[in-house]
């Protein structure tokens, strides 16, 4: 099994599946983009906005998935646009019998495992030899979602260089790091413990927050291992 990359407009990812499946995630990234783009051209509010919107009874799918995992988490739908993608996708290629799947959004990991990985968490550093998680979960559709104020694209209101949330529900996850990101305005202790506190709302298994050295956790979350990292592995896309 290999790991590839898949470019679609604003989606860049990176994927381990068999190859058989590549066709049919592309496919399933280019429906998931298609639900999302034709709803936007119905309410251009929803594209914008950074709360919750009410949405038309007959929205796709996708777009329900991310506005229910922004009304759970009171930030913008679009705050759930990479992992309501990376969740559709293996999904799709799950339904058609693939056994192992990770897809990489940009820092948002939907995953359906057959044996225990290691995902490293990516911080900014350069030092190959940092931490990550390994993941021991198989036979069942989880999220491990990132979101950053000093890494990549992410829009966040707040300073952390991860704020991590662990989920089945990959929408959810996404939506969750961007709210608790944006929770964490300074390197403060009390605020660090109390966003975290409030970041673990039903269907948030786990959660995680990086401000240079102070890390906290809390909920469950997988086992915190050491881990070296590839940086050229990680997909950059605009997503996430």
């Amino acid at each position: 099994m290999k790991r590839y990359q898949i470019r679609i407009h604003e989606t860049i990812a990176s994927v381990i599946v068999q190859p058989e499946y590549i066709p049919l995630i592309e496919d399933a990234v280019r429906d998931a983009r298609g639900q999302i783009i034709d709803y936007i051209a119905q309410d251009s509010c929803f594209e914008t906005s950074h709360l919750p919107l009410t949405i038309t009874r007959d929205a796709p799918e996708v777009v329900r998935r991310m506005a229910s995992a922004s009304e759970r988490t009171g930030v913008g739908p679009m705050a759930a646009v990479a992992g309501a993608i990376a969740q559709y996708a293996t999904e799709c290629v799950v339904n058609a019998g693939a056994k192992h799947v990770v897809f990489e959004n940009g820092g948002d990991i939907a995953m359906y495992l057959e044996h225990p990985i290691v995902v490293g968490i990516f911080t900014g550093s350069q030092n190959p030899y940092g931490i990550g998680f390994r993941v021991t979960r198989t036979r069942t559709m989880m999220g491990l979602c990132t979101s950053s104020a000093t890494v990549g694209h992410s829009l966040s209101y707040g300073m952390t260089d991860a704020s991590i949330i662990y989920s089945e529900d990959c929408a959810l996850a996404d939506a969750s790091a961007t709210a608790l990101g944006n929770a964490v305005t300074k390197n403060d202790l009390s605020l660090i413990e109390s966003s975290l506190d409030g970041a673990v709302i039903p269907g948030v298994i786990g959660a995680m927050v990086i401000i240079n050295d102070t890390i906290g956790t809390r909920g469950y979350l997988p086992e915190i291992v050491r881990a070296r990292i590839d940086y050229s592995l990680i997909s950059k896309g605009w997503e996430g």
